[in-house]
């Protein structure tokens, strides 16, 4: 590898947020590939290695095959999670065997999970790095150091420049790393380390240049996102940077993510009301409703005050779309709790419900308690949920048919169709809506009329302005 290429160009020179790399420093200039798994945050902290890695003047190429140093970033949340992370790292350590690829590093949760074991495990790795070394990859890669992991936490409240991974109208937006809630089952707090939320104008300044970059949707991540400014003194001051966020030009839709139910205020919900561009979407991880679960997860809240949340929510909210995520299978959940979660789903009717059968993580409360539920059984369990959710999700789905709503416009289907997504439906889990006898362009948000579903997605054509005003009428 050619040394004179790896000259680290400071961070304060580079853009906040770039859409595709800079020219490389030299025709020579090594190929850099990564592949990112896992969640959102796992999809921001790539595009900051790949800011890096530019910045050092590594090519940046989409092909591991094409690549000289190839980077997996990996998941470690729950077993499937891991199974796919070792799939993959052995999946491209088999490029090394044909020649082309010099350099396998392997990053993120995974690595900061099993530190020292993974090394153990997988010689063909040449370098390992924890979830706080990600700016300093280049330095790392060639330093004569095959595991690089730090105790002190990564510093979120600096510049941190990324390259969007994906092209499109709609990027991540992280506030904050981190958790500090003290949930039974979930090891992350052990490998990302207490909450610490980014400063309020260094979100800001980046939101701004996303927008600047043509990004028209932001959706704000954090491992739980209610406890932003609780660490930095301004108490639970979400909903005062969702009002700086709806001042910035050019943004249209803000949508917030992993919402803590505990800390959903009425100040919160004031704003998702009352702030145009914040989505009408609250995603909010309930994993239960009976009260002797939650207690074991130690989630704070009992199945009354799960219930008036919800009730809060939809009062104050109208028309919101609320998704949630449910944990079955969790120890000690018995035949009664499990009922009670059918009938909450079904009252609730919740816009979008996700499920995970437990997992017992290492190290974690949950995995050293008694009564653990049988595999099978929390699977059964599971395909009862999800079977009821999908009926319901299809009579709701079914009845927006006739409905107008606007469209954020991404991109053309494999079919050659327009897609898009409706304010209610998040990137990537949501499902999406397909456009017939329709003009647009990416980027532009329009106003359409469902005329049809297709499982999750929904099917709609555009509605002329003067269409528009004939429906109006009719109205």
């Amino acid at each position: 590898m050619n040394e004179n290429l790896l000259q680290i160009k400071p961070i304060s020179e580079m853009p906040l947020v770039r859409r595709g790399a800079p020219e490389p420093m030299g025709p020579e200039a090594p190929g850099a590939a990564l592949i990112s798994l896992g969640c959102a945050k796992n999809t921001v902290d790539s595009e900051i290695m790949l800011a890096a890695l530019a910045g050092a003047g590594y090519r940046l190429v989409s092909d591991a095959g094409d690549a000289q140093v190839a980077i997996v970033n990996t998941c470690g949340f729950i077993e499937d999670a891991k199974r796919e992370s070792i799939d993959t790292i052995l999946e491209i350590a088999r490029l090394k065997e044909a020649g082309g690829l010099e350099t396998l590093v392997v990053a993120g949760c995974l690595a900061e999970r099993y530190r020292g074991e993974l090394a153990q495990g997988l010689p063909e790795v040449d370098l390992f790095i924890g979830t706080r070394e990600y700016d300093r990859l280049p330095e790392l890669l060639g330093g004569g150091t095959r595991e690089a992991f730090s105790d002190t936490l990564m510093d979120y409240g600096r510049r941190l420049p990324r390259i969007l991974a994906e092209p499109g109208p709609s990027a991540y937006l992280k506030v904050a790393e981190g958790c500090s809630r003290p949930c039974t089952f979930c090891v992350i707090p052990r490998f990302r380390g207490r909450f610490r939320s980014r400063p309020l104008d260094l979100v800001v300044e980046e939101a701004s240049a996303l927008a600047e970059a043509g990004v028209r949707e932001v959706n704000l991540l954090a491992q739980e996102i209610t406890s932003y400014g609780l660490d930095l003194g301004l108490g639970f001051s979400l909903a005062r940077l969702l009002e700086e966020l709806n001042e910035v030009e050019g943004l249209e839709w803000i949508r917030v993510l992993y919402n803590y139910p505990r800390g959903v205020t009425d100040e919160l919900l004031d704003a998702y009301r009352e702030l145009p561009k914040v989505c009408e979407y609250i995603d909010m991880p309930l994993q239960h409703v009976a009260t002797p679960v939650l207690d074991a997860m130690r989630r704070g809240v009992d199945e009354a005050g799960t219930r008036e949340l919800v009730s809060r929510i939809k009062e104050q909210v109208p028309g919101c779309a609320l998704r949630t995520t449910m944990l079955v299978g969790f120890p000690g959940e018995t035949d009664a709790d499990f009922e009670r979660l059918l009938d909450f789903a079904e009252e609730t009717r919740f816009a979008r419900l996700g499920g995970f059968v437990f997992s017992p993580e290492d190290r974690s409360i949950a995995a050293r308690l008694p009564d653990q539920v049988p595999v099978e059984l929390a699977r059964e369990r599971m395909a009862r949920l999800l079977a009821l959710q999908e009926r319901i999700m299809a009579e709701d789905n079914e009845a927006l048919i006739g409905q107008e709503t606007q469209v954020l416009v991404e991109g053309l289907s494999g079919e050659g169709l327009l897609r898009g997504r409706t304010r209610l439906q998040a990137p990537e889990v949501d499902g999406e809506v397909f456009l017939h006898e329709t003009e647009a362009e990416p980027g532009e948000i329009i106003p359409c009329e469902i005329i049809g579903t297709d499982g999750v997605d929904l099917i709609a054509r555009g509605i002329a302005a003067d269409e528009k005003e004939n429906l109006k009428e009719k109205a």
